[in-house]
Parts: structure tokens; sequence; C-alpha cells
């Protein structure tokens, strides 16, 4: 009998949807001859830590980036090797109804309830820097999800900061929502927002990436199989599942919905890695910045399917950058200008953002052509429009800000690209650069700021 391989998993479907779902079906062992048995866990921030206390160590699990760093900086190796989910939507902030919360800085006081470094606090944090709320004013009380709406129900807590269906949970017990890692019903600036890059992934110890290769490529191939499924047969899935994740179907089918199941590995899922890195280090909880190879690889999922790699490699040029203010810009740059009329594309998934930039060309008396929500939409009105400059978020649904500034670049190669970015990460900075950017950004910014360094870098 072959070997037993063990996958570690969680109670919960937005990252362990596909595992799951290839548990009910048996289609390891009769897709892909193996003999796998699969632990799954209370969905929290547990696992890492289970991971390292266990004598024997799983074969693979499926988690987010978060506990891969983790790992990382205990001493244990892994490699994420493939996303399984964009699970963003469902990584929500809910106020209870007698809360007296309304505008942001209402939070400051309260109590909110998290499980310990979870992916949500990032989304509260941009929130807050695009709000100016001092997050250190908020008590947040670390509990798991189960105990946080235990207390959320008692009215000990003014808020929860969980996910999917937990916050469904709340809401059902006087709750509502505040806002998600990609929504927004904030009065005043309700809309899509980008305040969490989060994907569940599968991950795999080093020492097995070689030696066990081949189940690596069946294990993948099996996963690829169920999001097929959940993407293209979903009433049946959630008639599988529900039982399994302790939800009734229209429950089930409501969560899933928030969720893209996807494994393609693109410049988004990369951004939400680098991202976790980056804000673990800032906030002394990894001592190192691991490097882009020790965190990921593509090589296995690269032999499953080509198509589903979505990178592509950017021939790296030595540009000296001048940064001010959390504004960078090339050294050696001047901006086009003529007596005509600037004329911007703004592109950003955020309209408190947009609204944020059309300080800018006010300041700096441009004229703002098109606002474009998606890296598609941006290379649609780029190619129509043909603006001045374009702003471009790094960060938005479908397709990166990097993805559409190659093709922007494609389309015009001397185009004036502007970046805003929230998360200030040096690999990425020195890709964009590369690719011709004249200008970084970081959020949150000051418009007359940025307004001012663009006029001076006017010819």
């Amino acid at each position: 009998m072959a070997e037993q391989l063990e996958i570690w998993g969680v109670h919960d479907p937005n990252i362990s949807a596909q595992l799951a779902l290839a548990v009910k079906l048996d289609l390891f062992r009769r897709e892909a001859h193996l003999n796998v048995s699969c632990r799954f866990f209370e969905s929290g921030t547990i696992l890492p830590e289970a991971f390292l206390q266990a004598t024997h160590k799983p074969f693979a699990l499926t988690q987010t980036p978060i506990t891969s760093i983790l790992l990382y900086e205990q001493g244990y190796r892994t490699k994420l090797l493939t996303p399984l989910a964009d699970i963003a939507g469902t990584q929500q902030v809910v106020i209870h109804e007698s809360s007296g919360i309304s505008v942001p800085q209402d939070l400051e006081g309260k109590r909110i309830g998290m499980a310990r470094e979870s992916a949500v606090y990032i989304a509260l944090r941009n929130m807050a820097r695009d709000c100016h709320v001092d997050l250190n004013k908020v008590d947040f009380v670390h509990l798991l999800p189960h105990e946080q709406l235990a207390a959320f129900e008692e009215r000990s807590l003014d808020a929860m900061a969980c996910w999917e269906p937990w916050t469904a949970k709340a809401r059902m017990k006087g709750g509502k929502l505040y806002f998600s890692g990609t929504r927004s019903e904030i009065p005043g600036i309700e809309g899509d927002v980008n305040w969490l890059v989060n994907q569940s992934c599968l991950i795999v110890p080093n020492e097995y990436l070689h030696s066990q290769a081949d189940e690596i490529i069946a294990i993948l191939n099996v996963l690829r199989k169920t999001t097929d499924l959940i993407n293209y047969h979903r009433k049946e899935v959630t008639r599988e599942l529900s039982e399994f994740f302790g939800m009734n179907r229209i429950e089930l089918m409501t969560t899933m919905s928030k969720n893209t199941y996807s494994m393609v590995f693109d410049n988004i899922f990369r951004l939400g890695v680098l991202g976790f890195r980056d804000f673990f280090y800032d906030h002394g909880w990894i001592s190192t910045k691991f490097s882009e190879q020790d965190l990921y690889s593509t090589s296995l999922l690269q032999q499953v399917d080509p198509s589903l790699i979505h990178l592509e490699d950017v021939i790296s040029q030595d540009v000296k950058i001048i940064e001010k203010s959390g504004i960078y810009y090339r050294a050696d740059m001047m901006l086009p200008h003529s007596d005509m009329q600037l004329k911007f594309l703004l592109a950003d998934d955020s309209r408190f953002v947009r609204t944020c930039l059309t300080q800018v060309v006010k300041i700096v008396g441009g004229e703002i052509l098109g606002e474009a929500t998606t890296g598609s939409e941006a290379i649609e009105m780029f190619a129509q429009l043909r603006p001045n400059f374009v702003t471009m978020d790094l960060s938005m649904p479908g397709m990166s800000g990097v993805d559409a500034i190659q093709r922007i670049r494609q389309i015009d190669p001397d185009a004036n690209i502007v970046v805003i970015s929230g998360v200030d990460l040096e690999e990425v900075r020195k890709e964009v650069f590369d690719l011709g950017v004249k200008i970084f950004i970081t959020k949150p910014f000051d418009p007359v700021l940025v307004a001012e360094i663009i006029g001076l870098l006017l010819l």
C-alpha cells in the first residue's frame, strides 16, 4: 500500500472547500491513486502552533500565506505552491446595531473581537489609514471566531473582525456589515474598496518538494478538479459540503459566493504574499523580510498547467530612485509637458482614493478624462482616451495594476504612469520602475504634496 500522506485543512469553506470536496468525493484515491488522510482544525489562527507542536508534520496544508510566513520565522521552511481562493470579501468587520458606531472614528474606544494575527486586521489597518482612525485607541480582544460570536451576542463586544460564516451569524444577532476587504458600507464611503488582498493556498514543506514531487503534482491536479467543480457545479457542491461545514445550503452558497475560487498564480496573489510579509516585519512579528524565492514556487504548478502562471519576467534596470515622504520617483526623470492641458485617467477600485486623486488633478490644473475600477478597464480606456497621465492602483479586481501597466506600455511606450499603492514593497517598486513607471506613491498620501512633486517634475 502506498505511503499515507496527511493534509491539514480547516472547517472553513473559504480556505478548505477544495480539500473538503476532494475528501467527500474520495478523489485522492480515485483520481490520483494516493493514500491521503485529512485533518480539519477549527478555523482561526491556531494552525502554525499546531504544526510546530506536531510530532509528525503534515505533508501539506491549506491555509493563507500568513501560516507559511510564521512557520518560516520559526525555522520550518515551506512553500506556497498555488492559490486556491480569493477570500478578501469574506474578511469582514461587523458592528453591533447598538454600538453607536457610525463614522470610522467612532471605532476609537470600542471593543473589537479578532483572532490574533488574522488577515482581517490588515483590512482594518488600511481602512484606518484611509479614514484617519487611530487603531491604538481601539480595544482589540483576541478571541477565536466562536468565542467572538458568543461575546458579540452578550454585548461585551461592539464589533467583530472575523470572516464568513461567523460574520453572517453575527448579522443575525444584531450586527450589520461595516466593511470587508473589498466592500465598504461605511456611511458616506459606500462602494468597492481594496483594503485587503488575501487568498487561501496550498502549502508544502520544502523537504517534500523534490523527493515527492510526483505526489504533490497529483494533489495539485485533484485540487484543480475540485476548483472546477466548485465553479461550474456550485449547487451540487454545496449539497455535498453543507453537512461537512455545519451550514445549511443557502448559508454555504452565500458564503462561497463571496469568494473567487481559482488556482491562477498572478501578480495579485504575489502582491498579497509580499504585503503580508512586510506587514509582519514592520510589526516585529517576523525578524527577516524573506525573499520571494523563499516564500513561493511556481515550478510544480507549471507542470500541472502552464496557463495557470500569470507572471512575467521583467528586465532589471539600474535606476536611481529618490524618495520624499512616501513618494518615489526616478532621479533622471522629467515629465513631458506642453501648453496643452494635462489629461488624466484614474485607475483605482476605491472611490475614496479616486476622490483624493481628483484633488491632485485639480491642484495641477489638469482634467480627468475617465475613471477605471479594474486593470482591464484601465487598458481599454487608455486606448480610447489617450490621456497624458495614468494613475494606477496595483491591487484591483481581476487584473493587477502591474499587468495593466505592461499592457499600457505596449500600447504607448512613452505613457506617463503614476502608481498609487497601499503596499510599499521594495521588490514591486523596482519592478514597476523597470517597467517605465515615473512616480510611485504610497497610500495614504497628501494630495498637496503629490501635486507639488508632479509640478516640480514637469518640464
